[in-house]
């Protein structure tokens, strides 16, 4: 009886939840762009083609507001143009921007890096795959 207590007692102490109260990093509010490397590849049978890859560095006028009402503000200098995207904090690292998939892969209180795939079945046993990289400040 006291080997099946032990066993119980350490049992409970092992499903013990963890009380971590350090907060996780936001990405919400207004970051502007800085730079941005767009790969696009096709993978067509495992093997993997390189198409284009561009690299593009913005002038400081590009930004995004993530706002908590599940919106995203993303403003394009060279267009004058605000776009409104639909924005849903998938978990702590991913979330959608629009039909985008977008993983945050480094992020502080100044700066924030974030990734987007795009996938395109154009033509069985094709996809074209389309991922930008972005780098961003406040």
């Amino acid at each position: 009886m006291r080997k099946v207590l032990l066993i119980m007692i350490l049992g409970l102490c092992a499903c013990k939840k963890e009380d971590n109260t350090t907060p996780q990093k936001s990405f919400y509010g207004k970051w502007f762009y800085t730079a941005a490397i767009h790969k696009q590849y096709t993978v067509s049978q495992g093997d993997t083609v390189y198409s284009r890859i561009d690299t593009l560095q913005y002038n400081g006028a590009d930004y995004i507001n993530f706002t908590q009402d599940r919106v995203a503000l993303r403003y394009t200098a060279a267009t004058k143009r605000l776009d409104s995207l639909l924005f849903e904090e998938v978990t702590p690292v991913f979330f959608h921007l629009d039909s985008l998939l977008c993983e945050a892969t480094g992020i502080s209180d100044s700066a924030l890096q974030y990734n987007s795939l795009d996938f395109q079945y154009n033509e069985t046993p094709l996809v074209q795959i389309s991922q930008t990289y972005y780098w961003l400040k406040k």
